[in-house]
Formats: structure tokens, sequence, C-alpha cells
């Protein structure tokens, strides 16, 4: 039968292939749940093996602080007037039933506390540091110290009134330890016990209400900290907390002197080398507060008594002798930079003119521009009144050119290119280049794992060479605490060092670039004259200012003995009191680099007498022809954003004929910016 449109067609019967339809979804769930499940599993397996592996980590370096850190020093010191840390001591001598013994040692001074391990509460020996109320001594406490312990004295505490006004009535923080505490956090702090002195002398009734408010004030300044009011809640707390690590004072290694004794121009020192790195006797070592000395000879004194000599010791002379300045592989760093060409856009346009004398027009402005100049040369105008930031003032007489002969114009600051092996200063052949400076670490400290001769956790005896004897009279004054440090390798060498810093908010007064100040970097201390400039984004050049009014963050330029990132850096005013004087800059070390690129910025103003659409003759900014014509390869720029060049001058007062980008309108002002490379003030570093 043929096929054709009356045939008819049935429906065909849709039972079979909605069972398979059924059973290949269902198929495929069930896959889908076995990649799920298989999925999950395998997440769970990574999460616990990570927790694990964090675990494990945990664990070892717990048992590696247990292990090489022998002695637990606690550093005790007040926050305020009324803190008696000589009434503290004594209680605390009664309670561990302690009795006095005499100076015999330098560790046996009255503000050391020894206590030894007993084997039931205290498994680790304990040395307290009670310090009086004086900032550097504390500072130098804190860093060495595994857990510090702030003290707080309640007694002079109004308690009819504190329900009324807590703030004003507690008498908790002074103004001078709220200086200290913002030196302290700048420092960087380790585990805190904060402790409640005087609660037995508060009335009763009034005493949980002291005590509450006394620890808000705490947790407010050291948050996560243990507050204790007794002698046995503190001795329980500074035995449960573990040692927390500080890498910036690990990776150098310290060390809290137990004895010292001087021979024949020899300083010895005994203690127990602490921190995460060993040392040898070719390093170098520093004296906090004293200067940087060679390693004679290291005794190791316990079980196994070994002597180690110094064979190769590192060079004190931190100024370069040879022609070697750069540390570290720098062949790729050099790029070759071609040298900045000013180039003139030359614009051919097709206007009418007006029919201007510009003989005439010098003639009619020369009165009023004799008044300008006469008022320029008696009356300055306040920095509020200027126009630019960087505007400079200059008298009538003054030849630009021969003044700003070694300023130039750059297009944009951002995107310019600039030489940095030009215009470097006579003070580049002395010092050293680190442009690689974290990986100059990195091979430091790997080198010197493979040449320490002391491992962290033994007690040993540091032998110093050519120490003079007035600085030993110095570390030998009663109740001083000093650190000792080792210095890594090509930390002696001069350099060129950036810190990137902010003003802190407790400073309100203005920080002036070439002023001495004196700056804590790390372990060491000394004045520096620094310069400051602006951080700009994207870019690796900097733009110097000459103060600093807020509290962004600026970078600051000295010279200085190399020092590897991740250390705290302090500034204070150069007629330091660490009592009275508060902090002025916070920050951390940026890098060490000679060919670091500061420019000094300038700006020339000029104001428009004569429009014609795009054209404009311009006064005020030069008195000299010659002026113009050596100025003229550079652009010009306006406050209202038109971008212009010098054609030529008129006249002989200082008039010039200028083309802009758009219509210039009278209220403009017109900026020549030229620019600078400045360097820091090198000055003998005064520790």
């Amino acid at each position: 039968m043929p096929k054709g449109h009356t045939q008819q067609r049935n429906k065909a019967f849709k039972g079979e292939s909605k069972r398979k339809a059924k059973q290949k979804s269902e198929g495929k769930l069930k896959k889908k749940i076995k990649k799920q499940e298989i999925k999950q599993t395998k997440k769970k397996d990574s999460q616990q093996e990570i927790q694990i592996e964090k675990k494990e980590k945990d664990q070892e370096q717990k048992v590696k602080v247990v292990k090489v850190v022998n002695t637990k020093i606690i550093a005790m010191f007040p926050m305020n007037q009324q803190a008696n840390i000589a009434a503290l001591k004594f209680q605390l001598m009664q309670h561990l039933n302690i009795q006095s013994v005499g100076v015999s040692s330098y560790c046996t001074q009255d503000c050391f506390l020894n206590v030894e391990a007993n084997g039931k509460l205290i498994k680790q020996p304990l040395r307290f540091i009670f310090l009086d109320r004086n900032p550097e001594q504390i500072l130098d406490a804190c860093k060495v110290a595994d857990i510090i312990c702030p003290v707080l004295s309640c007694r002079d505490c109004n308690t009819n009134t504190i329900s009324l006004d807590p703030h004003s009535n507690a008498n908790a923080y002074d103004e001078q330890g709220y200086k200290l505490l913002s030196n302290l956090r700048a420092q960087g702090m380790v585990q805190q016990v904060c402790y409640i002195q005087d609660l037995n002398e508060i009335n009763p009734s009034k005493k949980n209400v002291v005590k509450k408010l006394f620890t808000r004030y705490f947790e407010s300044e050291f948050p996560g900290s243990h507050i204790v009011d007794d002698c046995s809640t503190l001795m329980r707390s500074v035995v449960v907390l573990h040692e927390q690590a500080v890498e910036w004072r690990d990776t150098h290694g310290y060390m809290l002197p137990d004895d010292l004794a001087y021979v024949n121009g020899e300083l010895s020192i005994t203690g127990t080398w602490r921190g995460q790195n060993g040392l040898s006797a070719d390093q170098l070592v520093h004296i906090t507060g004293v200067d940087d000395f060679q390693i004679a000879r290291i005794e190791l004194l316990g079980m196994i008594e070994q002597v180690y000599e110094s064979n190769q010791p590192e060079s004190l002379d931190p100024i370069c002798r040879d022609k070697q300045h750069d540390i570290g592989d720098c062949d790729d760093l050099l790029k070759d930079i071609a040298g900045m060409q000013l180039q003139e856009e030359e614009e051919q346009m097709i206007e009418q003119e007006s029919d201007v004398s510009y003989e005439d027009l010098d003639k009619e402005f020369e009165d009023e521009a004799q008044k300008k100049r006469e008022q320029f040369e008696i009356v300055h105008r306040d920095p509020e009144d200027l126009d630019y930031e960087d505007e400079v003032e200059y008298g009538v007489e003054v030849k630009l050119r021969e003044r700003y002969d070694k300023y130039q114009g750059l297009k944009n600051i951002r995107t310019s290119e600039f030489d940095p092996l030009t215009f470097l200063p006579d003070e580049a052949e002395k010092i050293y280049n680190f442009r690689f400076l974290k990986k100059i670490k990195q091979d430091v400290l790997e080198e010197m794992k493979q040449k320490e001769q002391i491992k962290p956790g033994q007690r040993i005896k540091i032998t110093l060479r050519n120490v003079p004897e007035l600085i030993v009279q110095r570390l030998t004054q009663p109740n001083k605490i000093y650190v000792i440090s080792g210095l890594l390798k090509h930390e002696r060498k001069m350099t060129q060092m950036h810190v990137r810093f902010h003003r802190h908010q407790m400073h309100n007064c203005v920080l002036k670039s070439k002023h001495q100040v004196f700056a804590q970097i790390g372990f060491r201390r000394a004045h520096i004259n620094p310069i400051y400039s602006r951080i700009l984004n994207n870019c690796s050049k900097t733009k110097y200012v000459k103060e600093i009014k807020d509290d962004t963050f600026y970078l600051a330029s000295f010279y200085f003995y190399n020092s590897f990132p991740q250390q705290p850096v302090i500034f204070w005013q150069n007629d330091f009191d660490f009592r009275n004087n508060e902090i002025m800059g916070v920050g951390d070390i940026q890098r060490c680099d000679t060919f670091q690129v500061i420019l000094k910025r300038i700006v020339l103003t000029g104001y428009p007498v004569k429009i014609n659409k795009r054209k404009a003759v311009i006064r005020m900014m030069f008195f000299n022809p010659d002026d113009i014509k050596f100025f003229k390869p550079i652009e010009l720029s306006t406050k209202l954003g038109l971008r212009g060049n010098i054609l030529e001058p008129l006249g002989t007062h200082g008039l010039m004929k200028c083309m802009f980008n758009n219509f210039v309108k009278p209220n403009d002002v017109i900026s020549l910016q030229l620019y600078k490379r400045v360097h820091p003030k090198f000055v003998n570093i005064q520790i």
C-alpha cells in the first residue's frame, strides 16, 4: 500500500522509553552521589591532614622553645606613679620563701630575682627583672623578656566618686604610662600578665568594683592578657604561659648577661644564648646603646667545655674600600636606561593674530611690573597663600638659569624615566648597595646555620676584644640592663636605608627633613638625619617633602648600617629624654638601596596678561629673556589642567609668548615644574 498523507499513523508506545530514561537518570544520580561522596571524603581527609600538620608544627615549636630556652625571663615595670615594684619583689620573695642574697655578680643585683625549678609547680627556672620608671631600661628589658608584667596600683583610686566618673577618679594610667605603652607597641610585645597592686587596701565593699574597673583598663590596652592581683595567681600564670616567638629578635640571637669580667682590654660576658639561630666566633656582637664589637673567643660551658677561637672575624669598618659596592646578584637590575631628552612638539597653527605691538604692551605693563617686583622683594607670601605646595619665590635680580641649573623638567613624575645611575652623590663610592635584600637575608641565614658553633640554649662565655675602659664603667653601673645581640653578615656595612613609616597619633608637631632625630632600629639606637619623601602609587620614584603634617605613610631615607627587613623602627626627637619625649614616628625597614630616586620639585608660577584664544602673554614667571630661553624646552602646565609650551620671549622685562592646548582663562595660573634628585646628609653615626 503506497504511503500518502491519508495514511493513519498511530502514536508510538512510550512506556519502554520512559522506563529506560528513568533507569538512565537513576544511574546518573547514583554516579553523582558517589562522586560527591568521594569529593567530600577527600576534602575531609585534606582538612584533617592540614589540622594534623598544624598541630604537629605547633607541638614542634613548643618543644623547640622549651628545649632551647632554659630560663624564662619576666620583666615587671610600673604603669603609674603609685606602683611600688620594690614592695612587689618583697612580696614575691616571701611567697617563694627566698632570702635576700648579697650582690656577687651581675645577675644578683637588686633588679633581678632568680627562681630555681622545684619539679612541682615551677618546672622551669625563672628570672624576674624589676624595673623603675626608666623607659630606656624597660624597652631594653622587653627586648629579651619572654613575658612582660605591667603593674597598676589602685591605691589612689577615689572609691567615693568612682561610680560617677570612673575615668577621672580611677587614677590608673598617667601620661608617662601612656607614652611608655605607645613605645612598647611600636617595638612589639610578647605574652602579658597584668598585675593589680594594693587591692587589699581598698574598702571591702568597693573592692569588686575597683577590680572590675582596673581589669577593664588592662583589657583595653593589653587584650588577651592574664590579669592577676596576688602572688600565687601571678606565679601560676607565669608558669603556664608559653614563650612567644618574635622573628626580628630570634633571627639575630640575643643574651641577657649573667656576669661580666674585664681583663686587659677584653670583656668577658657569661650567659645563655637565646633565639632561633646560633653564634660563631667570626660574627660581630652588638651591645644595645653601646657599639659593635669583635669576638676574640667563645667558651662553651656545662658538661662539655670547648673553646672556639676567632679565625676570620668580620671587619668593623663600615666604609667600602674597594669597588665591589653591590652585595648580591645585581646584574639584571641595572637596566640600560636612555638619557632623558627634552622633546619639543612642533605645532603649525594658522590663525589670525591681532595687530598688537608687543613693545607698546611691554611699556604699558612696565610700571605695574616694577611695583609688583618691589612688592615681591619686600612682602613674602605665607605658605597658605601660595598657589602650589612647592612654589618658590625669588627676587627680580636672581638669575634662575644659574640658581636652578641642576634641575630638569619631567612630563610626569610617575611615568617619565629617570636614570638611577645619574646625579649620584660622592658618598656613593663609600657605601654598599643591597638590591635583593630579602634574598641576601635568606642566603646569610643559611650560611650562618652551616657555620654556627654555638646553638641556642647553650651556656657560653663570650670574650670581646678592644673594649674601652669607659664602656666597661658604663656596663658595670648598678641595676643597669644591657642586651647582647648577634649581628648577621653585612650588618656592619654602611648603606642608604629606606624606612616606610607614619607619624604617631600622639605626636602633633611637624616633622622636618634633614633635622636630626633619635632612632631605634631593632636592637640598635643612634642619631640620624633622615629626609622624607612621599610614596607614589605604582612608581619606584618618591617625591621629596620638606615637612610632614599628616599621619599618612612616608619614606624616610638616611645613611646607616645595613639592617635586614622586619625590624621595628621608632623615631624620637633629637634632644631625647625617655621620660619626657613622646614617640614621633613608627615604621619598618623597606629596603637598602643606594639607587633609590628621590626627586625634589619646585614650581615657578606666572599669570596671563594678554589672551588670544590658545595663545597668551605670561608675566611674573621670569624677569630676564635669557632665563626664558634657558627653560624654553620644558612643558608648561596650568592650575585648570592645560598644557603648553614657551614660544618666545617678548621685550626685556620677562614677558613671554606661550601656546596651550585649549583656550586660556584670565583666572588661570601658569606653572613650570622642575625636578632635582636629592640624597640624605652623610654624617657620622652617634650611638
